[in-house]
Protein backbone atom coordinates (compact mmCIF):
# COMPACT_ATOMS: atom_id res chain seq x y z
CA UNK A 1 0.00 0.00 0.00
CA UNK A 2 1.48 3.37 -1.01
CA UNK A 3 1.46 6.44 1.22
CA UNK A 4 -1.24 8.22 -0.75
CA UNK A 5 -3.65 5.30 -0.43
CA UNK A 6 -2.89 5.04 3.29
CA UNK A 7 -3.64 8.70 3.91
CA UNK A 8 -6.86 8.52 1.89
CA UNK A 9 -8.02 5.55 3.94
CA UNK A 10 -7.08 7.26 7.19
CA UNK A 11 -9.08 10.32 6.13
CA UNK A 12 -12.10 8.14 5.31
CA UNK A 13 -11.87 6.46 8.72
CA UNK A 14 -11.59 9.81 10.51
CA UNK A 15 -14.63 11.20 8.69
CA UNK A 16 -16.73 8.07 9.23
CA UNK A 17 -15.78 7.87 12.89
CA UNK A 18 -16.53 11.57 13.44
CA UNK A 19 -19.88 11.21 11.67
CA UNK A 20 -21.00 8.17 13.67
CA UNK A 21 -19.92 9.70 16.97
CA UNK A 22 -21.69 12.94 16.13
CA UNK A 23 -24.88 10.99 15.41
CA UNK A 24 -24.45 9.18 18.71
CA UNK A 25 -24.84 12.40 20.69
CA UNK A 26 -27.30 14.00 18.30
CA UNK A 27 -29.59 11.01 18.67
CA UNK A 28 -29.34 10.91 22.46
CA UNK A 29 -32.91 12.19 23.09
CA UNK A 30 -34.36 10.15 20.23
CA UNK A 31 -36.11 6.78 20.16
CA UNK A 32 -34.40 3.66 21.42
CA UNK A 33 -34.54 1.93 18.04
CA UNK A 34 -32.53 4.77 16.48
CA UNK A 35 -29.80 4.22 19.05
CA UNK A 36 -29.76 0.52 18.24
CA UNK A 37 -29.36 1.32 14.55
CA UNK A 38 -26.60 3.80 15.26
CA UNK A 39 -24.67 1.34 17.40
CA UNK A 40 -24.56 -1.01 14.41
CA UNK A 41 -23.29 1.81 12.20
CA UNK A 42 -20.28 2.15 14.52
CA UNK A 43 -19.15 -1.30 13.41
CA UNK A 44 -18.48 -0.03 9.86
CA UNK A 45 -15.38 2.13 10.57
CA UNK A 46 -14.10 -0.54 12.99
CA UNK A 47 -14.36 -3.21 10.28
CA UNK A 48 -12.70 -0.95 7.70
CA UNK A 49 -9.91 -0.08 10.13
CA UNK A 50 -9.20 -3.76 10.71
CA UNK A 51 -9.43 -4.68 7.03
CA UNK A 52 -7.19 -1.81 5.92
CA UNK A 53 -4.64 -1.60 8.76
CA UNK A 54 -4.85 -4.91 10.59
CA UNK A 55 -4.85 -5.19 14.36
CA UNK A 56 -3.55 -1.65 14.88
CA UNK A 57 -6.34 -0.18 12.74
CA UNK A 58 -9.17 -2.28 14.14
CA UNK A 59 -8.16 -1.77 17.76
CA UNK A 60 -7.38 1.93 17.23
CA UNK A 61 -10.78 2.78 15.72
CA UNK A 62 -12.54 0.67 18.35
CA UNK A 63 -10.64 2.53 21.08
CA UNK A 64 -11.65 5.94 19.69
CA UNK A 65 -15.34 5.00 19.40
CA UNK A 66 -15.34 3.29 22.79
CA UNK A 67 -13.72 6.32 24.44
CA UNK A 68 -16.32 8.63 22.92
CA UNK A 69 -19.29 6.50 23.95
CA UNK A 70 -17.98 5.60 27.41
CA UNK A 71 -19.45 8.74 29.09
CA UNK A 72 -22.93 7.64 28.02
CA UNK A 73 -22.28 4.16 29.37
CA UNK A 74 -21.19 5.63 32.71
CA UNK A 75 -24.44 7.58 32.96
CA UNK A 76 -26.34 4.30 33.33
CA UNK A 77 -26.99 3.42 36.97
CA UNK A 78 -28.37 -0.09 36.60
CA UNK A 79 -26.52 -3.42 36.75
CA UNK A 80 -23.54 -3.81 34.42
CA UNK A 81 -25.06 -6.75 32.57
CA UNK A 82 -27.99 -4.55 31.52
CA UNK A 83 -25.80 -1.61 30.41
CA UNK A 84 -26.28 -1.77 26.63
CA UNK A 85 -23.65 0.89 25.86
CA UNK A 86 -21.00 -0.91 27.92
CA UNK A 87 -21.87 -4.24 26.30
CA UNK A 88 -21.62 -2.58 22.89
CA UNK A 89 -18.15 -1.23 23.76
CA UNK A 90 -17.07 -4.79 24.51
CA UNK A 91 -18.28 -5.86 21.08
CA UNK A 92 -16.45 -2.91 19.50
CA UNK A 93 -13.14 -4.13 20.88
CA UNK A 94 -13.93 -7.75 20.08
CA UNK A 95 -14.76 -6.95 16.46
CA UNK A 96 -11.73 -4.72 15.98
CA UNK A 97 -9.29 -7.21 17.51
CA UNK A 98 -10.76 -10.23 15.70
CA UNK A 99 -10.78 -8.49 12.31
CA UNK A 100 -7.26 -7.15 12.79
CA UNK A 101 -5.84 -10.51 13.88
CA UNK A 102 -7.38 -12.30 10.90
CA UNK A 103 -6.16 -9.66 8.44
CA UNK A 104 -2.64 -9.68 9.91
CA UNK A 105 -2.57 -13.47 9.70
CA UNK A 106 -3.66 -13.34 6.06
CA UNK A 107 -0.97 -10.77 5.28
CA UNK A 108 1.71 -12.90 6.94
CA UNK A 109 0.60 -15.92 4.94
CA UNK A 110 0.62 -13.89 1.73
CA UNK A 111 4.09 -12.53 2.49
CA UNK A 112 5.39 -16.01 3.25
CA UNK A 113 3.88 -17.32 0.01
CA UNK A 114 5.53 -14.53 -1.97
CA UNK A 115 8.85 -15.14 -0.24
CA UNK A 116 8.69 -18.87 -0.96
CA UNK A 117 7.76 -18.17 -4.58
CA UNK A 118 10.72 -15.82 -4.93
CA UNK A 119 13.03 -18.41 -3.38
CA UNK A 120 11.70 -21.06 -5.75
CA UNK A 121 12.21 -18.84 -8.79
CA UNK A 122 15.70 -17.91 -7.60
CA UNK A 123 16.55 -21.57 -7.01
CA UNK A 124 15.33 -22.52 -10.48
CA UNK A 125 17.38 -19.75 -12.10
CA UNK A 126 20.40 -20.69 -10.06
CA UNK A 127 20.01 -24.38 -10.91
CA UNK A 128 19.83 -23.57 -14.64
CA UNK A 129 22.87 -21.32 -14.43
CA UNK A 130 24.65 -23.92 -12.34
CA UNK A 131 24.11 -26.64 -14.92
CA UNK A 132 25.40 -24.36 -17.65
CA UNK A 133 28.39 -23.32 -15.54
CA UNK A 134 29.26 -26.91 -14.67
CA UNK A 135 29.21 -27.94 -18.31
CA UNK A 136 31.50 -25.08 -19.31
CA UNK A 137 33.81 -25.68 -16.35
CA UNK A 138 34.25 -29.37 -17.09
CA UNK A 139 35.11 -28.60 -20.71
CA UNK A 140 37.65 -25.95 -19.74
CA UNK A 141 39.34 -27.66 -16.78
CA UNK A 142 41.15 -30.38 -18.75
CA UNK A 143 42.83 -28.14 -21.37
CA UNK A 144 43.57 -25.61 -18.65
CA UNK A 145 45.46 -28.26 -16.68
CA UNK A 146 47.44 -29.14 -19.80
CA UNK A 147 48.37 -25.50 -20.33
CA UNK A 148 49.54 -25.21 -16.74
CA UNK A 149 51.63 -28.37 -17.02
CA UNK A 150 53.32 -27.22 -20.21
CA UNK A 151 54.01 -23.79 -18.74
CA UNK A 152 55.58 -25.32 -15.62
CA UNK A 153 57.83 -27.52 -17.79
CA UNK A 154 58.92 -24.55 -19.88
CA UNK A 155 59.59 -22.53 -16.74
CA UNK A 156 62.33 -25.02 -15.78
CA UNK A 157 64.32 -23.97 -18.85
CA UNK A 158 64.14 -20.27 -18.03
CA UNK A 159 65.95 -19.04 -14.88
CA UNK A 160 64.55 -16.20 -12.81
CA UNK A 161 66.82 -13.63 -14.49
CA UNK A 162 65.90 -14.66 -18.04
CA UNK A 163 64.13 -11.85 -19.96
CA UNK A 164 61.30 -14.21 -21.02
CA UNK A 165 60.73 -15.68 -17.57
CA UNK A 166 58.37 -12.81 -16.70
CA UNK A 167 56.01 -13.87 -19.48
CA UNK A 168 55.90 -17.42 -18.14
CA UNK A 169 55.16 -16.09 -14.65
CA UNK A 170 52.27 -14.06 -16.05
CA UNK A 171 51.00 -17.14 -17.87
CA UNK A 172 51.15 -19.28 -14.74
CA UNK A 173 49.45 -16.57 -12.65
CA UNK A 174 46.62 -16.21 -15.16
CA UNK A 175 46.20 -19.98 -15.40
CA UNK A 176 45.94 -20.11 -11.61
CA UNK A 177 43.29 -17.39 -11.68
CA UNK A 178 41.34 -19.26 -14.36
CA UNK A 179 41.50 -22.45 -12.31
CA UNK A 180 39.98 -20.55 -9.40
CA UNK A 181 37.20 -19.25 -11.65
CA UNK A 182 36.58 -22.77 -13.00
CA UNK A 183 36.33 -24.13 -9.46
CA UNK A 184 33.83 -21.39 -8.61
CA UNK A 185 31.78 -22.42 -11.63
CA UNK A 186 31.79 -26.00 -10.36
CA UNK A 187 30.82 -24.93 -6.84
CA UNK A 188 27.98 -22.84 -8.27
CA UNK A 189 26.67 -25.79 -10.22
CA UNK A 190 26.15 -28.15 -7.29
CA UNK A 191 24.61 -27.92 -3.82
CA UNK A 192 27.07 -26.83 -1.18
CA UNK A 193 27.46 -29.32 1.65
CA UNK A 194 28.90 -28.37 5.02
CA UNK A 195 30.33 -30.24 7.98
CA UNK A 196 30.08 -27.80 10.89
CA UNK A 197 32.24 -27.71 13.97
CA UNK A 198 32.72 -25.24 16.81
CA UNK A 199 35.26 -22.60 15.84
CA UNK A 200 36.68 -19.51 17.46
CA UNK A 201 35.44 -16.43 15.61
CA UNK A 202 38.74 -14.60 16.11
CA UNK A 203 40.71 -17.50 14.65
CA UNK A 204 38.50 -17.51 11.55
CA UNK A 205 38.76 -13.75 11.05
CA UNK A 206 42.53 -13.69 11.58
CA UNK A 207 42.93 -16.60 9.14
CA UNK A 208 41.03 -14.68 6.45
CA UNK A 209 43.13 -11.58 6.97
CA UNK A 210 46.39 -13.53 6.88
CA UNK A 211 45.43 -15.36 3.68
CA UNK A 212 45.06 -11.99 1.90
CA UNK A 213 48.11 -10.35 3.46
CA UNK A 214 49.84 -9.82 0.09
CA UNK A 215 46.73 -8.11 -1.30
CA UNK A 216 46.38 -6.11 1.91
CA UNK A 217 49.93 -4.76 1.64
CA UNK A 218 49.45 -3.94 -2.04
CA UNK A 219 46.21 -2.03 -1.49
CA UNK A 220 47.62 0.16 1.26
CA UNK A 221 44.45 -0.40 3.29
CA UNK A 222 44.28 -1.06 7.01
CA UNK A 223 42.21 -3.94 8.35
CA UNK A 224 40.84 -3.49 11.86
CA UNK A 225 39.63 -6.65 13.59
CA UNK A 226 36.97 -6.40 16.31
CA UNK A 227 35.81 -9.71 17.76
CA UNK A 228 33.79 -10.06 20.94
CA UNK A 229 35.69 -12.01 23.63
CA UNK A 230 34.78 -15.68 23.65
CA UNK A 231 32.73 -15.43 20.45
CA UNK A 232 32.27 -18.90 18.94
CA UNK A 233 30.65 -20.02 15.70
CA UNK A 234 29.22 -23.37 14.60
CA UNK A 235 30.27 -23.68 10.96
CA UNK A 236 32.25 -25.50 8.32
CA UNK A 237 35.69 -23.91 8.62
CA UNK A 238 36.60 -24.24 4.96
CA UNK A 239 33.32 -22.81 3.69
CA UNK A 240 33.18 -20.02 6.28
CA UNK A 241 36.73 -19.04 5.40
CA UNK A 242 35.75 -19.02 1.72
CA UNK A 243 32.72 -16.78 2.33
CA UNK A 244 34.51 -14.28 4.58
CA UNK A 245 37.54 -14.14 2.29
CA UNK A 246 35.21 -13.27 -0.59
CA UNK A 247 33.83 -10.35 1.41
CA UNK A 248 37.26 -9.20 2.59
CA UNK A 249 38.73 -9.44 -0.91
CA UNK A 250 35.91 -7.25 -2.24
CA UNK A 251 36.55 -4.68 0.49
CA UNK A 252 40.29 -4.58 -0.28
CA UNK A 253 39.67 -4.25 -4.01
CA UNK A 254 37.60 -1.09 -3.50
CA UNK A 255 40.21 0.19 -1.02
CA UNK A 256 43.14 -0.01 -3.45
CA UNK A 257 44.02 3.62 -2.80
CA UNK A 258 44.20 3.08 0.95
CA UNK A 259 41.52 3.31 3.56
CA UNK A 260 40.12 1.45 6.52
CA UNK A 261 38.50 -1.98 6.32
CA UNK A 262 36.77 -3.36 9.39
CA UNK A 263 36.12 -7.03 10.16
CA UNK A 264 33.97 -7.71 13.19
CA UNK A 265 32.30 -10.71 14.81
CA UNK A 266 29.90 -10.85 17.72
CA UNK A 267 27.20 -13.03 19.24
CA UNK A 268 23.78 -11.89 18.10
CA UNK A 269 20.25 -13.32 17.94
CA UNK A 270 21.08 -16.95 18.73
CA UNK A 271 23.96 -16.93 16.28
CA UNK A 272 27.22 -15.30 15.26
CA UNK A 273 27.25 -12.15 13.11
CA UNK A 274 30.27 -11.32 10.93
CA UNK A 275 30.54 -7.81 9.47
CA UNK A 276 32.93 -6.53 6.79
CA UNK A 277 32.93 -2.77 6.13
CA UNK A 278 34.92 -0.61 3.74
CA UNK A 279 35.24 3.08 2.87
CA UNK A 280 34.96 2.62 -0.88
CA UNK A 281 32.37 3.98 -3.34
CA UNK A 282 29.58 1.83 -1.91
CA UNK A 283 27.12 -0.47 -3.64
CA UNK A 284 25.44 0.35 -6.98
CA UNK A 285 22.38 2.51 -6.25
CA UNK A 286 19.13 0.58 -6.63
CA UNK A 287 20.89 -2.72 -7.29
CA UNK A 288 21.59 -3.90 -3.74
CA UNK A 289 19.13 -6.78 -4.17
CA UNK A 290 21.00 -8.10 -7.24
CA UNK A 291 24.42 -8.32 -5.60
CA UNK A 292 24.09 -12.02 -4.87
CA UNK A 293 22.82 -13.05 -8.30
CA UNK A 294 25.27 -15.25 -10.24
CA UNK A 295 27.30 -13.36 -12.87
CA UNK A 296 26.15 -9.93 -11.67
CA UNK A 297 29.17 -7.64 -11.36
CA UNK A 298 30.12 -4.04 -12.09
CA UNK A 299 33.88 -4.69 -12.28
CA UNK A 300 35.59 -5.37 -15.57
CA UNK A 301 37.72 -8.12 -14.03
CA UNK A 302 34.92 -9.61 -11.93
CA UNK A 303 33.04 -12.83 -12.59
CA UNK A 304 29.98 -12.18 -10.44
CA UNK A 305 30.41 -15.53 -8.68
CA UNK A 306 31.99 -14.64 -5.33
CA UNK A 307 28.93 -13.17 -3.63
CA UNK A 308 26.65 -15.80 -5.16
CA UNK A 309 28.80 -18.50 -3.56
CA UNK A 310 28.87 -16.59 -0.29
CA UNK A 311 25.08 -16.62 -0.19
CA UNK A 312 25.03 -20.35 -0.98
CA UNK A 313 27.43 -20.98 1.88
CA UNK A 314 25.36 -18.89 4.31
CA UNK A 315 22.12 -20.63 3.34
CA UNK A 316 23.77 -24.07 3.55
CA UNK A 317 24.43 -23.25 7.23
CA UNK A 318 20.86 -22.00 7.74
CA UNK A 319 22.04 -18.38 7.86
CA UNK A 320 21.91 -15.30 5.65
CA UNK A 321 24.09 -12.62 4.10
CA UNK A 322 23.17 -9.10 3.02
CA UNK A 323 24.87 -6.01 1.67
CA UNK A 324 24.04 -2.35 2.26
CA UNK A 325 25.53 1.10 2.00
CA UNK A 326 26.89 2.75 5.11
CA UNK A 327 25.47 6.20 5.98
CA UNK A 328 29.01 7.55 6.32
CA UNK A 329 30.09 6.08 2.96
CA UNK A 330 31.30 2.71 1.77
CA UNK A 331 29.64 -0.70 1.95
CA UNK A 332 28.75 -3.08 4.75
CA UNK A 333 28.29 -6.84 4.32
CA UNK A 334 26.78 -8.88 7.15
CA UNK A 335 26.97 -12.66 7.40
CA UNK A 336 24.92 -14.39 10.13
CA UNK A 337 25.14 -18.07 11.04
CA UNK A 338 22.93 -19.77 13.67
CA UNK A 339 24.24 -21.48 16.75
CA UNK A 340 24.52 -25.25 16.91
CA UNK A 341 21.23 -27.08 16.56
CA UNK A 342 19.24 -24.02 15.36
CA UNK A 343 19.15 -25.02 11.69
CA UNK A 344 19.70 -28.20 9.65
CA UNK A 345 22.90 -28.65 7.70
CA UNK A 346 24.05 -31.10 5.06
CA UNK A 347 26.88 -33.56 5.54
CA UNK A 348 30.14 -33.33 3.65
CA UNK A 349 32.79 -30.69 3.16
CA UNK A 350 35.78 -29.92 5.33
CA UNK A 351 36.59 -27.92 8.42
CA UNK A 352 40.05 -26.87 7.35
CA UNK A 353 40.19 -23.05 7.59
CA UNK A 354 41.43 -22.26 4.11
CA UNK A 355 39.69 -21.54 0.83
CA UNK A 356 39.45 -19.71 -2.45
CA UNK A 357 38.34 -16.14 -2.68
CA UNK A 358 35.76 -14.97 -5.13
CA UNK A 359 34.93 -11.61 -6.61
CA UNK A 360 32.13 -9.12 -6.26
Amino acid sequence: MDKRTSWVRILILVLMTALTLSLHYMLFPMSHWLHLLHRRLCYVPILLGGLWFGLAGGFGVALVIASATLPLALMYHGPLWTNEDLIEITFYFGLGILTGVLVDKRERERSNAERLQQQLERSERQAALGRLASGVAHEVRTPLGSIQGVAEILAEDYPEDHPKRAFLDILLAEVGRLKTVVQEFLDLGRPISVEPAELGARDVVESCRNSLMAMLEGSGARVDVQVSPGCRVWADGFRLHQALTNLLRNALQVSAGGGRVRMAARDEEAGCLFVVEDEGPGLPPGEESRLFEPFFTKRKDGTGLGLALTRQIAEAHGGWVKGENRPEGGARFSLWLPVRGKAPVEAGGSVVPTGRAGER
